[in-house]
């Protein structure tokens, strides 16, 4: 059975994206990581190689693709601050949105509980997270039961601190 890639972009697409958004800090890299992503299903589907599991094999390669780019982006910093003439000042007086809140309160979780917990957000299954992350469908569960609790606390700090810059 052939896959039809435009089939599989109009069915998944959009909960890709999502996914990459809360993922990654701006829109213009989770479009970046998207379109990549379905570069690369393009060229998997032109091979003729058939994907058991397209959706998970879509959220497996994005998220791939995404530690890349994360990686890639704190090594070129990392390079930047050791021929960095002077510090850098950062602009801590603008004020911030949900979308940014929320993006806060994710950020602080740790990066596998962050994803597990994204991931069961978009629906998948434990056992489902766990071949798509690498991560024993055990401790799948427990991450995403902890990263839940983590996120609310982290969501509520947040919050508050959002409340006493506004009030300070």
């Amino acid at each position: 059975m052939t896959q039809d890639f435009d089939e599989i972009y109009q069915r998944h697409a959009a909960e890709v994206y999502r996914y990459l958004r809360r993922l990654v800090e701006t829109r213009v890299k989770a479009q970046d990581i998207l379109q990549e992503t379905f570069l690369k299903l393009h060229l998997q589907l032109a091979s003729s190689h058939e994907i058991a599991n397209v959706r998970a094999w879509l959220f497996h390669v994005a998220t791939n693709l995404a530690h890349n780019r994360q990686r890639d982006e704190l090594r070129a910093s990392q390079r930047e601050a050791r021929h960095a003439n002077g510090p850098r000042v950062a602009d801590f007086h603008r004020q911030l949105e949900e979308q940014q809140l929320l993006q806060r309160a994710l950020q602080q979780l740790p990066p596998q509980m962050r994803q597990a917990l994204l991931l069961s957000a978009e629906g998948f299954k434990h056992r489902e997270i766990a071949e798509i992350t690498g991560i024993a469908v055990g401790y799948v569960s427990v991450l995403v039961s902890r990263g839940r609790a983590a996120f609310k606390e982290s969501y509520q700090r947040e919050h508050g601190r959002q409340r006493t810059e506004k009030n300070g």
